[in-house]
């Protein structure tokens, strides 16, 4: 699609393709807005099946680096949810011993966790 956009452009004269790129983004800010079923006071929890997978996920990294785990785990919290809660976000960040902060910059990065 966007190759069909780029040649479209050329031809109206409105993009260079050998200078410029074109950039698709989503618009509109992204922020959390509590709900019924997404807000800070919902409770997430592991199950057992899910905290042997993140104990073996954490096991994987050396000493003391155990936070760069923090994709595989927001991960295996997504598929036991289906979608990711930010109680599931906390609980990542209690798991790995780390600030909520760096757990939302990492989910809310990448577009491959559905908030």
């Amino acid at each position: 699609m966007a190759s069909t956009v780029r040649a479209s452009l050329s031809r109206m004269g409105r993009l260079n393709v050998q200078q410029q790129s074109l950039r698709f983004s989503s618009s509109g800010l992204q922020v959390h807005r509590d709900s019924a079923e997404n807000n800070a006071s919902t409770r997430f929890t592991f199950t057992e099946d899910s905290m042997k997978k993140v104990k073996a996920v954490i096991g994987i990294y050396p000493e003391g680096y155990h936070h760069a785990a923090v994709m595989p785990v927001l991960d295996i919290a997504q598929r036991q949810h289906g979608w990711l809660p930010i109680s599931a976000m906390h609980e990542t960040a209690r798991v790995l011993d780390m600030p909520r902060m760096r757990v939302y910059e990492v989910a809310t990065f990448y577009t491959m966790y559905n908030r």
